[in-house]
């Protein structure tokens, strides 16, 4: 019995991080349109720890998606094709460096 209990937490947990990935995205839209820049920080860094926490709830390490997010950086610069290789590059430099801190 308790192990169906946090199954059906964890699903209704996940709905809640659902609908509020929805509202933060809804909130950096609405940012980007206005012009502030503050919302959009605040929309998008929520997002990040929306995301982070979903991956908690199914199961997924901090640490297993912090690699598969530098192993997709790595994977993205590599592509001649890809028109944010720069700005990737530099994104893939400090990820990496956000582990020595």
């Amino acid at each position: 019995m308790p192990e169906r209990f946090d199954i059906a937490r964890n699903l209704k947990l996940l709905e809640g991080l659902k609908v509020q990935l929805l509202k933060v995205i809804a909130e950096l839209f609405d940012g980007l349109y206005h012009g502030a820049e503050e919302h959009v920080l605040d929309a998008l860094s929520a997002a990040v720890v929306i995301l982070f926490s979903a991956a908690s709830r199914v199961g997924l390490s901090i640490r297993n998606l912090d690699m598969a997010v530098e192993e997709k950086l790595r994977e993205r610069v590599k592509n001649p094709g890809n028109s944010l290789r720069e700005f990737e590059q530099e994104l893939l430099v400090f990820w990496r460096g956000k582990r020595s801190e």
